[in-house]
Parts: structure tokens; sequence; C-alpha cells
């Protein structure tokens, strides 16, 4: 009824009765004089407001009652569209002409009522600007700014409207921040409600890039500063409030040049390191440092990496982009066919016999035929390049348009189920026994038998049940990506077959040092390696004693996080004398070994060519000369360290290497350190961290391994470092054109002897080598029945062997191989999550072991596993 009148009322008065009512029922009262009763409002008056007894103001009861009555009633007269209404009733109030008495009275009512549903209706900006209301809603606020009557409503209005980001454009337009800059020095410095509800809606508006330039432009900025370099008079939640609205638009503002440029003077500047140096030793007070000090390191001048934009590490592309037809990679050596058995592909074909011959003696495979579609390809791939296509979606084929031929490479891999037409035969019987996905395949293929499609679009379909395999290879030169793959023939007393070039002539080594050592030696790198790393050679295991969180020490950060921003304002004050540079060694070709003696290695030596060793047990015998700085070396495999940079006494910044052929993608660390003396801490900071968040905020610890624990009979990994810690600190990108910083992740560490070699690490690694030398000691001494076979799935940039295992029982007449279910394994897609391999590696082991479970899981199933698909990403450190 109160709706309905007030939507059809054209009286003034009687408006002005109801939307008192309305405000009474809608509104909380707010004491000391902020907000006085309807009735005196109203009315103009002098009566006294209505009084409730003593034992009503001091019941908590009655007043959680009454608040939860008020709550019932707005979100009620929201559903009854009553927001509609009363903005309707303040655009005909304010369009009024006649500034009376009533029409104002009827004006604050109407903007307390608002005020009250704007928090709880979740579509009220829209609402204000479906009804016409959002500048009408800014010109109330610049014509009673200083009103102490309404400012406060107003400012809880209009903070709800910058929570929008359409109306936020719209008020931005219209000239807002002006208005806010009268608005604060209207209010002045006192910490009170409208202050901080004054605060919080420009924060809101400073999320607009338009609006930072405003505020540039209007001076706002200084006039923020002033209010925050008197947050050490401000008490409370209250000053927490005020100074985190200020810091977080300051923070808006550094993400433009202007706002950046107005920031980075002396004055202000020394207003924010100010409260750095007098900040409160309390908890609450953590987060505000954190924006301080991140605002410093913003608007501060930008300061690039000391290390080339360009990474020294990179792969040559050009070989691949001059060719469109997408082979895959072949061995290079030509004495590849003495790893394998006898018998080649071709054999394996032709174990079918007549029936094989029979079903497929008119589909042989064209040479020349198959020329004329590199060809065609090749044009095709020329035409798109022209037409506008990246070179990367010309170079590779769509699954879906892949023709026959290309489709039935892939029998190769799946050997242990027998020729090709035996692995079909297989599948369908499977569809048809057990019903499965490939009833929709064959009733496709059986569908494009009848409109003979073209060999250009053959579908997997057509593949699988039109071609017969055993006639259409001759030899292995007729797909030169067959080079290198041998049949590996099925028998009772084949247990175990490898075909990877990396394990040749392995058999004369025991040790799994030894072995490890010349699989890393055979490796191909992009860098040149000097060393085999002590933790890999012996194992790499940790010391599987469970070990606590970190636990963050907020006074370490707080000191650390301070001596970062001393650091971006003071950069003189600092020893900053490079100690190692990857760059500068391989671009000078000088390397140096474990034992200090500097050799030349010639440009066109590649890392197999030179056999590595590790003699880290010779150097911690030598006596120590206590250098004023540690060595550092990260030049074998996994490792990761491009410069190391000696800021203090025993302070360094280390630099991580880039992703190949990148200059970003940055979180791994592997690296090595000697010369250290025993009880002093020294501290770390890797400063070219990309995420914005680490779990080294969340207990996390870095994982050492020192050489002389391991001979003293004490080998393992183990979490180290104390005061870690994550930040952001002053150093920007480079090649980006946005305000983007690095972050530090930093951390203390004592070690625990003194003259000793030890080995910091993000996670335990497990690096390519390592999977290697496990894969060879697994085939060695596999339990009686068991099916193990390694042959290389496909050949990386570096022409390194990506390893695929299939693990299954013999092939038994009571249990075919033929008939076992395939289940497919693949880990370590992203290099730098090394704890990946050591499942994939306690799944290998338990696979390949005698226990029961082993076994009974190896004659129900035929597992495909490819336990380390980005072989590069790992073998190079990233």
């Amino acid at each position: 009824m109160l709706l309905t009148i007030l939507e059809n009322s054209r009286d003034t008065a009687t408006s002005t009765y109801i939307t008192s009512i309305l405000r009474e029922a809608l509104c909380l009262k707010q004491g000391k004089g902020k907000k006085c009763s309807v009735a005196n409002e109203t009315q103009g008056t002098k009566k006294k407001e209505n009084k409730k007894t003593g034992k009503e103001n001091k019941d908590p009861v009655f007043k959680k009652a009454n608040n939860i009555a008020r709550q019932q009633c707005s979100q009620h007269f929201i559903s009854m569209n009553g927001t509609q209404v009363v903005i309707r009733s303040l655009l005909a109030t304010h369009s009024k002409r006649d500034s009376n008495v009533s029409t104002e009275l009827m004006l604050q009512d109407l903007v307390w009522i608002i005020a009250a549903l704007a928090p709880k209706d979740p579509k009220f900006a829209m609402k204000v600007r479906m009804l016409g209301c959002v500048r009408t809603m800014h010109l109330i606020l610049k014509s009673h700014y200083s009103d102490n009557k309404l400012i406060f409503p107003l400012l809880v209005i209009m903070k709800q409207l910058a929570k929008n980001a359409v109306t936020t454009s719209i008020l931005i337009r219209d000239g807002v921040i002006a208005t806010y800059e009268r608005v604060l020095v209207s209010l002045g410095f006192i910490p009170t409600a409208r202050l901080r509800l004054c605060l919080d809606a420009i924060d809101y508006f400073s999320k607009n890039k338009v609006c930072c330039m405003q505020i540039v432009k209007t001076g706002l900025c200084s006039v923020l500063l002033r209010v925050f370099d008197r947050w050490d008079r401000y008490e409370g939640r209250m000053r927490l409030k005020i100074c985190a609205h200020i810091l977080q638009t300051l923070q808006h503002l550094c993400n433009i040049k202007a706002g950046r440029r107005a920031l980075c003077t002396k004055k202000h500047v020394q207003t924010l390191h100010r409260f750095c140096s007098q900040c409160p030793d309390e908890i609450e007070f953590d987060g505000l440092l954190a924006r301080v000090c991140s605002v410093i390191t913003l608007c501060l001048k930008h300061q690039a990496l000391p290390v080339p934009i360009s990474s020294p590490a990179s792969f040559n592309l050009n070989p691949i982009l001059k060719g469109t037809n997408t082979i895959w990679p072949c061995h290079e050596d030509e004495d590849d066919g003495a790893n394998s058995d006898s018998k080649s592909i071709n054999s394996d074909l032709d174990d079918d016999g007549p029936e094989s011959d029979n079903e497929g003696a008119d589909e042989y495979l064209d040479i020349d035929t198959e020329e004329n579609e590199i060809k065609s390809n090749e044009e095709i791939d020329k035409t798109r390049v022209k037409n506008g296509e990246s070179i990367q979606s010309a170079l590779w084929f769509n699954p879906n348009e892949r023709d026959a031929e290309d489709l039935k490479k892939y029998c190769i891999y799946f050997k242990e189920f027998g020729s090709y037409n035996k692995q079909i035969r297989a599948v369908k019987s499977r569809s048809n026994s057990r019903g499965s996905i490939l009833d929709d395949i064959f009733v496709a293929q059986h569908n494009s038998n009848r409109n003979q499609p073209s060999p250009s679009t053959f579908s997997l379909t057509t593949v699988l049940a039109n071609t017969d395999y055993d006639s259409t290879i001759s030899s292995s030169s007729t797909f030169p990506f067959l080079h290198g793959f041998h049949k590996i023939h099925e028998s009772s007393s084949t247990t175990s077959c490898s075909s990877l070039k990396i394990h040749k002539d392995l058999s004369k080594y025991s040790s799994f040092a030894s072995v490890y050592s010349t699989i890393s030696s055979r490796i191909k790198s992009i860098i040149p390696f000097v060393k085999v790393a002590y933790p890999d050679m012996t194992g790499g295991q940790g010391t599987n004693q469970p070990e606590p969180l970190n636990k963050m020490e907020r006074i370490a950060c707080r000191n650390k996080l301070l001596a970062c921003v001393e650091k971006a304002i003071n950069p003189e004050s600092y020893m900053n004398e490079v100690v190692y540079d990857l760059d500068s060694l391989c671009a000078s070709g000088l390397t140096t070994d474990a034992s200090s003696q500097k050799r030349w290695i010639s440009n066109n030596m590649s890392s197999e060519n030179l056999f590595l060793t590790n003699n880290d047990e010779q150097e911690i015998t030598k006596v120590n000369n206590f250098s004023s700085r540690l060595n550092f070396e990260s030049r074998f495999e996994s490792g990761n360290l491009r410069k190391v940079i000696q800021v203090g006494p025993r302070e360094y910044e280390l630099i991580l290497m880039p992703d190949v052929n990148s200059t970003k993608r940055h979180q791994w660390f592997y690296f090595e350190v000697r010369n250290m003396q025993q009880g002093r801490p020294y501290i770390f900071n890797i400063v070219n961290c990309e995420k914005s968040d680490s779990q080294f905020n969340f207990g996390m610890k870095p994982v050492m391994y020192s050489v002389k624990e391991a001979v003293l009979g004490r080998p393992g990994w183990v979490r180290a470092g104390s005061d870690i810690c994550y930040y952001r600190n002053s150093y920007h990108y480079a090649s980006q054109k946005n305000n983007k910083c690095y972050l530090t992740v930093t951390f203390n560490i004592e070690f625990p002897h003194t003259n000793d070699v030890c080995y910091l690490a993000y996670h335990f690694p497990f690096t390519y080598s390592m999977m290697m030398t496990r894969i060879w000691q697994w085939s060695n001494q596999l339990p009686p029945g068991t099916y193990l076979r390694t042959e290389p799935l496909c050949y990386s940039l570096n022409n390194n062997e990506v390893p695929l295992l299939t693990i299954s029982a013999e092939d038994t007449p009571s249990n075919p191989i033929v008939e076992r279910e395939i289940i497919f394994l693949t880990a370590r897609v992203h290099p730098g999550e090394s704890n990946a391999s050591w499942v994939m590696d306690g799944t290998l082991a338990t696979l390949l072991a005698a226990a029961p479970p082993a076994a009974a899981l190896r004659a129900k199933y035929v597992f495909k596993i490819v336990p380390m698909l980005n072989v590069e990403g790992v073998i190079n450190g990233w």
C-alpha cells in the first residue's frame, strides 16, 4: 500500500509522509547525533525523540530482533520492485524546480532509503543505470558534498555504483573524480566513516585506467598521500581500513606511466618510506607494509634484470621451418639394427600367412603416389602461409586430415599384438563381443565404404577396416621414420628387449654411478655439461624421514622486504659483484670443471664427445682457502642457474635461466655451491620468479644435498633453509609494456660443514639420465614371466630419445596378450614438476616387481608408458 501510494500520489505532503515511514522501517538509526529521528527531520519541529525504556535500550535480544526485522523488511521491499519505485521518486523530486522545505526533506529521506537498499540489492547499479539515474546521483553529490545530513548516504550509494564497471565508466566521464577531490578536502583528515567510504569508492574507481589519469590530473593523488601521511594519528581498525584503501588506489595508479611519474617524486617516496621505518611491529600492519613496499618498487624507475634479454640456450628451428612435411625424426646411427632382434618389421607383418596376403593383395603402397602426396602437401602448406596462416598452423597436420598411410604407422607401437591385420581383427572382435566406442567407428566405416571417399580424406575408420598393412610396407626405406624401429620377436624366452641406442654397450658397467655417468655423457644438451651432479649419480634419494613444514617468521620476512625496498632506493650502497655468469662462459667457450682447472672446448664439440665424471669427493678433502665468496656451478643435467651477483658479505642474488627460445618461465632451480663456511648463514635471493604466489609461502622448503654428509654415511636430500618468504621485487619485465614485476624467493642456508660441496634444488631432482638408468636396471632384473620392451616413441628437437615402455606378462595360450586391455600412463609434461617422475618411478618399480599384485596386473593388462614426455625441458633444466 505504501509503495502504491508513493508511486501514484501527486501530493508532495503525502509523499513526504510516506518516505518518512519507509525510512523509519528500512534505515538503521545512527547514534551520537549522526542521524536524527524521522519525526524531527520531516516535521522540522523541536519535539524530542520518543524514548525507549532503559530495558529495551540495553537488551541485546531486542536490538538483534529489531535488526532482523529491518533486514526482512528490506528484502521484501526489494522483491516488490521497491528500489525502482524509490529511484523514480528521487528523479521526480530532484527535477522539481521549487526547492521548498518539504521537497528537500523528501529528497533526504529518499537518499537514505536508497542507501539502505543499495548494499542489499545485487542488481542495484543496473537498476539505477536502466532508469537513467546515474548522473542524477552524481549531481546530488556535487550539490550536497558539504551537507552533513546527506554526505554519508550519498557516499554509500556512490560506492555501490563504483562496483559496477558500466556505471563506473559513466561517472568517470561525468567528472566524478573532481567531485571526490572536493569531498576529500571538505571532509578533512578526521578518521570517520565518511572518510573511509570516500576512500573506498575511490579505490573502486581507480581500477579504471581512465580514472587513474583523472586522479593524476586533478591532483587527487597528492591529497591521498597527505591523508596517508597522518596514519599515525588514526586509531583502531579505522586506521587500517583508511590506509588499505589509499594503498590499493596507489597500486592501481602504478599501472599507468602518468601515475608512476606522479608518485615517483622525492616527497612522495619519502612519505611511503617513512611509513616503512615507523610501521609498528604488529601482525595487522604486515599487509599494509607489503602494499607500501609494492608501491615503492612499482613507482620507481624500471630496473631490468642484469642479464641479456636473449637466452644463451636456444634451438635452431630453421631446418624445421624450411620443410613442411613433418615426418618423425629417425635414428642417425647406421648400426642401430644391432640393438634389436634379427627379425625386422617386415617379418612381423608377414607372419599371418596366406590369409593376410589374400585380404589385401591389391592394396600395395605406391611410392610414386606417396611422393606426389608429399609434394602436394608442401604446396598446400605454402598456400596456407601465403594466405596469412601462421607457420605453426601450416606445419602440423590436422588429425582428421591424415591419410591412410600416415595412420597405419602407429601399429609399430603395438607389436606385441602381432601384425597389423591381427591388431585389426582383435579390435573388431573386442568391439563385437564387449561393446565399446569402436562400434560407432565401424558403423561409420560401413557407410564410408559405400561413399568411397577420396584418399586425402580417409578417416581412422577407413584405415582400420580397409587397409592391409602386411602388404603395404616393403622396406623401412619406404617410410624414413621407421628407420631404427625393429621387430621384437615375442616368445616364451623373451622377457626384455630394448632398441634405445642410449643403452648400447652398457653391459660392461656394473655400478649405478658408472651407468649413470655413461648415459649422461651420451645426452645431447644445448649448453655443454662439464660434470655429473653427485646426488643424481648416487641415486638422488631422500632421507625418508618426516620433516616439519617451514614456519614463516614474520619478523624475518618483514626485514627482508624492507631490505629489498632499501636496495631499490639506494642500489649504490650494495656490492653488486658478479660471481657466476653463464652467458659469458657460453660466449667464450671457457669452462671450469670441479677441480677448478680451466680448459677450452671447441664450439663444435657436443656433450656426447666428452665423458662426464664427478670428483666432489676429492674436492672436499682439499684445504679450504676461506675465500670471501661462494663458488657456483649449474652446467650439469637439469641444472638451472644463469647468473649470481654478490650483494653483501654473505648475500647473493640468483637469476635463473628461462625456457629455451623464450624470455619467460622461471621456477625450477638446481645448482651447486662450494667454498662455504660452517655456522654462518648465507642468504640466497632468487630474483626472477614469475608466479604471483608460491608454496614457499605455505611451508615448503628447498632441498639440499651435502657431499660430506653422504661420505659420512648419511646420504640423501634434506629440506633446508630458514627465513623463507616470497615477495615482489623491483625488477621489471624488459620485453613487456606493462608494469609487471618479478618476484623473489629468499631463504637462509647454514651449511653443515666447511669446505663442503652442496647442491640446492626446488624439489628432489629426477633427471633424464636417472630415468634411463632405472630402465636399464629393471630390464636386467625382471621377475620370471614378465614382458618388458623399451623403444623410442620419437626424438626430441635435440635428437634425444623419448622412451616408450611396454609392460605385461608373457604371451601364453591360456592368457594371450591380444585379449588384454591397454592402460596408457605418462608423466613429466612440465619439466619443473619433478615429483611426477618420482611417482612414475614408484609406479614402474611396482609394476616390474615380483609381488603377486604386480603379477596380477601384468597378466590382465598391457601397460603403455611414456615416463617422460618433455625430455628437453628436463635435460636443460626448465
